[in-house]
């Protein structure tokens, strides 16, 4: 290329050159605005930072470096920000903590995504003084008085009060917040109901994505909020809403169902401890959410909750519930007379099933465990999928499982099973209820295969989370189950 073209190339105007930009991905943006100075101001137009996502995770520095880079001048020009943050490392809270900074100062917000690797930001086994918020006199789930706190390092302690204020001044100064997500990390979701009140009263007509829903650290022992259904009487667009399960009543489902409101397409909803005095919600109350929201699908998680497992078939769950997602995290057994219960109820609607539990785990054989004496009972997952004529997918680990009973899913689903997950160590040979072989593992892939019409293999213990290998790895349990939750916001 001639001189005399090299000038007329950096003469390009720069509404010409905006807008080859713009068909071109970011990393070739980045190569063709290194050539010169003049196409180098045209990477900064804000055209190009609508939406940035920022990475800080000490396994992969290179990007961090770049993250940080593009934060320092892009924070202020961004319309939304996903932040992906490794919440057990110091570095990188430090370095989520300026963009969060960076963002009270830019207006033009409208999206904030937080998207952690653990619910929690102090590092496990190190020395963690308590955190305390504030005194106050509410109760946790078992009814005993529990100041509101949570184990952390300084550098977490840090963080969590500055993210707090950061959050609190980019709610309050945005010109339209449409979409929030606290990312499940409790530290954060603990101070919900600080932030309900400031969104009501500078976003209530714009938000219209609202995640509150957390995984929590301790599942056994954690504080309740004040949150009541008031909060969200102002909420008039919400499209998308998660929540605890421990907030959600009657009077709650009154509220979202209010006429004026915005369709309300996903409700999701974690549930951990059950606290006595909940009064759960009504059938009633389900038929006239699902009459005004027609369109709404409900996503249930069960995390570490033995009394949601228990209580599924006699409160949790209601025929009028739009329920298209179920999923069971280590609850440590399943009420098979609640899956029973799925198939007559959400036969239209369920579209995904999971439960998990580790491998070594001490309810193994709770599928299969009295089939041979009960020949005309059928099994309740080849029930299900047989009747729920919209499920896509079905993952079951840590139980085991029959490779018939796995064969007849199949071929009772065919294509329309877009994913079946389980593990090979869970496949039973169906006479012996012995772990099955490698040549009944052979066997149960070709015919899976030939049931939904491509190829099938069960996982394998590498392609397992360690916490789902072991239940010395439970610790680890928040990590996993983060990697699945977290999408459930996105409506696809």
């Amino acid at each position: 290329m001639s001189t005399q073209t090299q000038w007329h190339w950096n003469l390009l105007p720069s509404v010409i050159l905006i807008e080859i930009l713009s068909y071109l991905p970011l990393s070739d943006k980045i190569s063709a605005c290194s050539t010169c100075k003049a196409w180098r101001s045209a990477l900064f137009h804000p055209s190009f930072w609508r939406k940035i996502e920022l990475v800080f995770k000490s396994s992969d520095w290179s990007r961090l470096e770049r993250s940080r880079f593009v934060a320092s001048w892009g924070a202020r020009k961004l319309r939304s920000c996903v932040l992906q943050l490794e919440t057990v490392n110091t570095s990188c809270l430090i370095e989520a903590d300026h963009v969060l900074l960076k963002l009270t100062r830019n207006p033009q917000v409208e999206e904030l995504i937080l998207l952690p690797t653990h619910c929690h930001t102090f590092v496990k086994g190190h020395d963690r003084p308590y955190y305390f918020r504030h005194n106050n006199n509410n109760y946790n789930k078992n009814n005993t008085s529990h100041s509101r706190c949570l184990p952390c390092s300084r550098s977490s302690y840090q963080f969590i009060e500055s993210a707090q204020e950061s959050l609190q001044s980019i709610i309050t100064n945005s010109r339209s917040l449409r979409g929030l997500s606290l990312g499940c990390i409790q530290d954060l979701t603990d101070q919900a109901d600080i932030f309900l009140p400031l969104l009501a009263r500078h976003q209530s007509s714009s938000l219209n994505t609202l995640c509150l829903a957390s995984v929590k650290y301790d599942p056994d022992s954690y504080a309740l909020l004040d949150i009541t259904p008031d909060n969200f009487t102002s909420f008039t667009n919400l499209q998308v809403l998660t929540l605890d399960y421990d907030y959600m009543s009657d009077r709650l489902l009154s509220v979202l169902s209010t006429p004026y409101n915005a369709p309300l397409r996903r409700l999701v909803l974690h549930v951990h401890g059950i606290d006595q005095t909940h009064r759960g919600t009504t059938e009633y109350m389900w038929y006239r959410f699902k009459q005004q929201h027609p369109q709404c699908s409900l996503v249930m998680n069960l995390m570490h909750s033995y009394d949601g497992v228990e209580q599924l078939g006699s409160g949790l769950l209601h025929p009028s519930m739009p329920l298209t997602h179920f999923r069971a995290f280590f609850c440590e057994w399943i009420n098979v007379a609640a899956l029973r219960l799925m198939t007559m109820w959400y036969s239209e609607t369920l579209r995904h099933l999971t439960i998990v539990d580790a491998l070594d785990h001490s309810g193994w054989g709770m599928l299969t465990e009295g089939r041979d004496d009960d020949q005309e009972t059928p099994d309740p997952l080849v029930m299900l999928a047989w009747k729920c004529k919209n499920l896509e997918h079905l993952t079951l680990c840590g139980y085991g499982y029959g490779g018939s009973d796995v064969v007849a899913i199949a071929r009772l689903r065919g294509a329309g099973l877009k994913e079946l997950h389980i593990p090979e160590d869970c496949l039973e040979a169906d006479e012996s209820h012995e772990l099955a072989d490698e040549e009944d593992i052979e066997n149960i892939a070709e015919d899976v295969s030939a049931g939904l019409s491509r190829t099938w293999r069960p996982l394998t213990l590498s392609d397992l989370h360690p916490c789902v290998r072991t239940t010395s790895k439970i610790s680890d349990t928040d990590q996993y189950m983060l990697s699945i939750v977290l999408s459930d916001s996105v409506i696809s």
